[in-house]
């Protein structure tokens, strides 16, 4: 058959990679370097290249088994990561990283502090009760908002822990995350061992960086093309389907996969039925602005707290997630540059230390959202 493949995304290139062996395949792609997320930087340093990652960074085996499949098919090299967390709060002069005892406690004064004491026992509290309403009738319409209120969370735990967690995995403004259904956030926190100290998943990093995957999947394809434009029309005709590309052209195909996001796809199909609209219409996109940088100054002023994941409380009450990404530890980076990726933080970074910047966009989730999931 000869099909296309809209979106070189992980999502099209596994299905472009697969497809492409038994059909000719037509790949899609609006931007300038094929992976979507899974973008790596070649940062010159001195008499090197180090590829950052600053998009897709990393996954574990047992939460992601086909992409650990897939990896393994096609030998793309891998090596373990580091998934530390912390927590900086301009407001409250407070931060800490919950990866141990000792970094909990790095900042002193928590020691003395009731209501950082009273945290960690609302933390407890949370990892031990939440998974309960896994085993029930509990309603995917239930918002973490409602949730919190309901089971009498106190405001330091949930401005400190959870909105700066939940907001970080997701890269979503703490509004929209206290809109999130909380039998889905439960869920992911549980399927994923974070709500346990035992037993977590080893969390893996593509060695090389994710640009490495994106090149093997693609490495001595037959029947493939790839056309570096944008699609702006999707048309179902009787025996085939037809794309229509900004410089022009039209071409026609037996199949068309929709590896681009549910909005997207939205916009694209011309004569999508009610029941497809439907599905299609309630997903919604957070963009934001990424910025790969050495700008220190973003992550805790304890350096003992760095970590990982930074989540950052700013004065001002911004609407936009804050976090900053040490990809020196995710991504096992040996230098005297520390390289960050931060979201939303480009105001505070230090112009001369700015890299390169991007934007990326992050589904946004809502109550119901099960019942559209395949």
């Amino acid at each position: 058959m000869k099909i296309a493949i809209i979106g070189a995304g992980i999502s099209g290139l596994a299905s472009t990679y697969i497809l492409s062996k038994e059909h000719t395949v037509t790949l899609y792609e609006k931007n300038d370097y094929l992976g979507g997320h899974a973008n790596t930087f070649q940062v010159p340093e001195k008499h090197r290249i180090l590829p950052v990652d600053t998009g897709f960074i990393v996954f574990n085996h047992i939460n992601y088994p086909n992409l650990s499949k897939l990896f393994s098919d096609i030998n793309v090299e891998i090596e373990n990561s580091d998934m530390s967390f912390s927590v900086h709060n301009e407001n409250a002069a407070l931060e800490y990283n919950g990866s141990s005892l000792s970094k909990i406690f790095s900042q002193k004064k928590n020691i003395f502090n009731i209501n950082f004491l009273l945290m960690l026992n609302d933390i407890i509290r949370f990892n031990k009760n939440s998974p309960t309403i896994l085993n029930s009738s509990y309603s995917d319409k239930i918002t973490v908002k409602e949730f919190i209120e309901v089971n009498n969370y106190k405001n330091y735990f949930l401005e400190n822990y959870l909105i700066p967690l939940g907001s970080s995995l997701w890269s979503c403004p703490k509004e929209k995350f206290m809109s999130f259904p909380i039998l889905f956030v439960i869920e992911f926190l549980h399927n994923h061992c974070m709500l346990q100290i035992n037993k977590r998943p080893v969390w893996k990093t593509v060695k090389g960086g994710s640009k490495e995957y994106v090149k093997k999947l693609l490495f001595g394809l037959k029947n493939l093309v790839i056309v570096k434009q944008p699609v702006w029309k999707v048309v179902r005709n009787a025996r085939d389907v037809s794309i229509y590309t900004d410089n022009g052209k039209k071409e026609d195909f037996d199949e068309v996969v929709l590896a681009c996001h549910s909005d997207q796809a939205l916009n694209l199909v011309e004569n999508l039925d009610s029941k497809e609209k439907e599905i299609l219409k309630p997903f919604k996109y957070e963009k934001n602005m990424t910025t790969l940088h050495t700008d220190t100054s973003v992550l805790p002023n304890n350096k003992d707290i760095w970590a990982s994941w930074n989540y950052r409380i700013p004065i001002n009450n911004k609407t936009k997630v804050t976090v900053t990404y040490n990809m020196n530890k995710l991504q096992n980076i040996d230098s005297d540059s520390t390289y960050c990726v931060s979201l939303n933080l480009d105001s505070k970074i230090d112009k001369e230390k700015i890299i390169k910047e991007f934007e990326y966009e992050h589904p946004i989730f809502f109550p119901g959202i099960i019942e559209y999931q395949a």
